[in-house]
């Protein structure tokens, strides 16, 4: 008796990888929020939630931009990079513009911000390696 297992599919492998990310920088932010609260009050408190939710969204934009792409394979490869390398665009632009705001904004402490959108990146390439690898996705051969 064989048994089958389905495979995963490249948006179901996604989807697990953002709601994995999520409930990590979740439990970043209570760790940077409560860091934060300890070392330098109240904008350490708001700088730690602040730099967990960035990093979160960025890294929601490229697996957002991945599941788009996905859409446009049938056009041929250069769409689906086209649409991608837009979405990293976009996330680069709407980060230089969104740290050019905030580095003279009295509430945040630069430190705290830095280090939670770093723990919250690093945190989330360790989620996505782990759901990559115990992904069920067919290999090919021509």
């Amino acid at each position: 008796m064989t048994t089958t297992h389905p495979f995963d599919s490249a948006a179901a492998v996604l989807r697990r990888a953002l709601v994995l990310g999520a409930l990590v920088a979740l439990v970043i932010a209570v760790v940077y929020a409560v860091v934060g609260v300890v070392v330098a009050g109240a904008p350490g408190l708001v700088s730690g939630l602040v730099g967990s939710a960035f990093a979160l969204l960025f890294l929601g934009v490229t697996a957002i931009s991945l599941l788009v792409a996905g859409r446009f394979q049938g056009l041929g490869t250069n769409a689906f990079f086209a649409a991608l390398l837009a979405g990293w665009l976009v996330k680069f632009v709407v980060f230089l513009v969104a740290m050019l705001a905030l580095r003279d904004q009295p509430w945040v402490v630069p430190g705290m911000l830095f280090a939670a959108i770093v723990t919250t990146v690093l945190a989330s390439l360790v989620v996505d390696a782990v759901v990559v690898s115990r992904a069920r996705i067919p290999v090919g051969t021509r």
